[in-house]
């Protein structure tokens, strides 16, 4: 009958495993399907809304580069129609050039929606004209005006201008091209400036739901316009995603999901860059307002996952601890409880099977002795918890010496094995008399008044010759170069 019983059992215990599997395969199969679908129309979903994104973007974009480009033809018929060397006068010496520059100016500044002034500069960047305020002997604080030099001919600079630098008081953009000599000599200059209001205002025009925006930045990445109004927000600098380019690279479009550093929101952003003008247009829907129904029906069906998952959680865990604890058990057969190391026995197999691989491959191979000096000494002076402490303090330091590939191992009482594959004599014996050396210098080891317990270890290094037909002969030849150290007045290494 008791056979039979535990026939049963084992029957019964193949049954319950095999039910357990197959339960468990077919959550993980539905959780799988799962989660693979969702994911694949979260990514669909988030795919649609980048390119709507990008489309929206490019369409803002379009509507408000036209003022730039309007602008800067302005600019150019401007230039045309000014002499660099007779008409950048200031002050100027002739009124009736003051008078038509004036003119000009106003004539022009009319001619372009959201301009709010147009003025000329001279060759030390002071404004000789403008259409709406006196020059009044102000100097522009634009990058190129503190340059050495400009390019020759005509170049277009575009440049973002706070309150506190602006001589309007207000935070502005300028628009300017400057005219440099063949020597690259600045000789004068046109300068646009449209007021952030108008851009803001612009902005306002378009709809948008909750949480999404609109913006405008330059290639600095410095905020200019933003729907929702955010004022404080107004010139301060933002940077794309680290694994994005920056807003200077940014082509025709792109799109990228990021949390927001101005309101810690994560949106599904879509980038255009106005042509030719270093401006780029963002728009960015609220990533979890695109997925609120998506979520909805995910939390649904992960309930229902949930429900059936639990059904099998009080056999799994049953299952996973036993399985820890023939692991705990495996392991305890494996391991030197004082010490930490591997036992006598788990060293000498691990130590078979690098010697059978070195002897496979004809990679070298050594193996290190080592014992105590003097323990019996240490034991009876100071007590065994000290000289358990001494072995501790030994298995620390052989830790903290080897590599990922050597092994240590505990053979008995105060005797240690080192087995160092990929490593000849001369590397064994290197690596010996540091060990050596930092076990006589180590201070960590203490007795049970705090006092500090000097040791040494005598060792011997043995390496794979072509006349070892087994690992016990390195670790005899081992052995006995131990043994030479201990009889040569110890804490020494001996080669065998």
């Amino acid at each position: 009958m008791l056979s039979l019983s535990m026939k049963a059992d084992r029957v019964s215990g193949a049954r319950a495993r095999l039910s357990y599997g197959v339960l468990l395969a077919l959550l993980a199969l539905i959780s799988g399907w799962l989660v693979v679908d969702f994911s694949r129309e979260a990514d669909r979903i988030v795919a649609e809304r980048s390119r709507l994104a990008i489309h929206r973007s490019q369409l803002v974009n379009r509507s408000f580069g036209d003022t730039f480009l309007a602008a800067d033809y302005v600019l150019r018929d401007v230039l045309g129609r000014v002499n660099m060397r007779t008409d950048l006068v200031y002050p100027s010496r002739d009124a009736g050039v003051a008078a038509r520059l004036d003119a000009l100016l106003k004539d022009k500044v009319a001619t372009v929606f959201g301009l709010t002034d147009l003025v000329l500069l001279n060759s030390d960047c002071m404004f000789v004209s403008a259409a709406n305020r006196p020059p009044q002997g102000a100097r522009s604080r634009q990058r190129f005006c503190s340059g050495a030099r400009v390019e020759p001919g005509q170049s277009l600079h575009i440049q973002y201008m706070p309150a506190e630098k602006s001589v309007s008081g207000r935070p502005v953009v300028l628009m300017s091209r400057t005219v440099g000599s063949p020597e690259g000599v600045l000789m004068g200059a046109a300068m646009a400036v449209i007021d952030l209001e108008f851009a803001q205002k612009w902005l306002a025009a378009f709809d948008i739901e909750h949480n999404e925006i609109l913006a405008i930045v330059d290639d600095e990445g410095t905020l200019l316009a933003r729907k929702p109004a955010l004022p404080e927000a107004i010139g301060r600098h933002t940077q794309p995603p680290a694994h994005q380019p920056a807003f200077r690279d940014v082509d025709r479009g792109m799109t990228f999901t990021a949390v927001s550093p101005i309101d810690g929101r994560e949106r599904i952003i879509g980038l255009s860059k106005l042509e030719r003008f270093p401006f780029v247009v963002m728009v960015g829907f609220d990533k979890a307002s695109v997925l609120s129904g998506w979520q909805h029906r995910a939390w649904l069906f992960a309930v229902g996952y949930l429900v059936l998952s639990g059904l099998a959680v009080s056999a799994l865990r049953v299952h996973l601890a036993t399985r820890r604890q023939r692991e705990r058990l495996r392991q305890l057969a494996h391991t030197d409880a004082l010490t930490g190391m591997s036992n006598r026995r788990h060293i000498m197999d691990l130590g078979l099977g690098e010697f059978s691989r070195a002897r496979r491959y004809g990679n070298p191979l050594s193996v290190l002795m080592l014992d105590i000096d003097k323990f019996k000494s240490i034991n009876d002076g100071w007590g065994h918890p000290t000289g358990d402490r001494v072995l501790q303090e030994l298995a620390h330091v052989m830790g903290s010496l080897v590599r990922a590939q050597d092994l240590c191992g505990r053979l008995g009482g105060e005797e240690f094995a080192l087995i160092l594959p990929e490593t000849d004599l001369a590397g064994a014996v290197t690596m010996a008399e540091r060990l050596r050396q930092k076990i006589e210098a180590t201070e960590d080891a203490l007795a049970e008044d705090g006092s500090v317990v000097r040791f040494t270890v005598s060792m011997g290094v043995a390496s794979l010759t072509d006349t070892d037909h087994a690992f016990e002969a390195m670790l005899q030849r081992a052995d006995k170069a131990l043994y030479q150290a201990k009889e040569g007045g110890r804490n020494r290494v001996c080669r065998g």
